[in-house]
């Protein structure tokens, strides 16, 4: 028998036992076990995803080479030379002049061909607006010019000299005139504008100096093209001339005959709203408007029934009266106040007073 002193001495060296617990290791359990795939199934499939764009970018970037090498010895081939060039004159601009001022190297063909250049060439002639080219392969090349338009005719100050300005306020040339007696170059030039469906512009100063080909850079010049580029087509189509003096002293005529003071460039669209109040409330009695001051407009009119509208365009053209007898009538801006002296009814008022 062991006695209870050893018996007791040995459970105190003894350590008690306990349960044994087993716990999952980390990326062994159930979720461990899943998460870990999902993980590289993505980044498997982003990898893939980017091998696929760099590969197809890479394949892009080696078809435009091939396609530009390509197209560049094409270009220098002389199966593609140009042996034949057609065009087709235009009013001012005959097949030679082109085929001439196109001045177009020997040995180019349809894909090297500088356009740019071409064009700059083509327009040294000042009529000469745009241009276009129309490829016929193997050889043949078609050039199509469309002449400028002439939007003004610009009496020069000296009075004897009236130069076409084109679209795009380009210089053209200057054009002949003849005047019969008795009539003025203003006339004569007036009678040509509209004939050519042209504004008229007049009284310009001396520093307005053309060249053929380029831009008119003067501020009346522009001033006027101004005008004509804000004002309404109601409005423009009733105009047929502007005096430029200077730019605060710029004013137009209708084809009433009315003359209408516009002053400087600015607030152009308010000055057109009070044309068109001023032109409604005294229509074919009017004589003159001044609009320099759009807040303080003034005009003056006939106190007349016996007054008719004249075209604005032609001098000492026979014109019939209101009353429907004939009489003789200057179609001018001086129509109205000739009319208006006669009758000792010219009057002024301001419609803002």
């Amino acid at each position: 028998m062991r006695s209870p002193r050893r018996e007791a001495s040995s459970r105190k060296g003894t350590k008690p036992s306990l349960p044994f617990i087993s716990l999952p290791r980390p990326g062994r359990g159930e979720e461990g076990k899943q998460s870990a795939p999902r993980r590289s199934a993505r980044q498997d499939k982003g990898g893939n995803a980017a091998r696929r764009i760099i590969v197809a970018c890479i394949a892009v970037a080696i078809a435009l080479l091939v396609a530009l090498v390509g197209f560049l010895v094409l270009s220098y081939t002389p199966v593609f030379s140009i042996t034949s060039i057609e065009t087709t004159a235009t009013e001012h601009v005959s097949k030679e002049d082109i085929a001439k001022l196109a001045a177009i190297p020997e040995g180019t063909t349809l894909l090297n061909l500088d356009e740019a250049k071409i064009t700059s060439n083509l327009q040294k002639n000042p009529w000469v607006g745009q241009v276009t080219y129309v490829r016929e392969f193997p050889n043949t090349l078609r050039v199509e010019v469309t002449e400028r338009s002439v939007e003004s005719l610009v009496v020069m100050s000296s009075g004897s000299v009236v130069w076409c300005l084109g679209d795009g306020g380009v210089w053209i040339e200057p054009v002949s005139l003849t005047t019969s007696d008795g009539e003025s170059i203003d006339d004569a030039a007036l009678a040509k504008a509209q004939e050519m469906g042209a504004l008229l512009i007049t009284d310009v100063p001396a520093t307005v100096s053309p060249v053929a080909g380029s831009t008119a850079s003067d501020s009346v010049i522009q001033a006027v093209e101004t005008y004509q580029s804000t004002f309404s087509d109601a409005l423009t189509s009733q105009i047929v001339s502007y005096s430029a003096q200077s730019l605060d002293s710029i004013s137009c005529t209708l084809k009433s005959g009315v003359e209408i003071s516009l002053g400087s460039a600015t607030d152009v669209s308010t000055k057109e709203e009070v044309i068109e109040q001023i032109l409604s409330q005294y229509s074919g009695k009017l004589t003159y408007i001044n609009v320099r001051v759009p807040s303080k407009p003034t005009y003056r009119m006939i106190n007349s029934d016996n007054v008719g509208e004249g075209t604005g365009a032609l001098v000492g053209t026979s014109s019939s009266s209101t009353d429907g007898s004939d009489s003789s009538a200057t179609d001018s801006a001086a129509t109205a106040s000739a009319a208006s002296a006669d009758s000792s009814a010219d009057s002024a008022a301001s419609t803002g007073q």
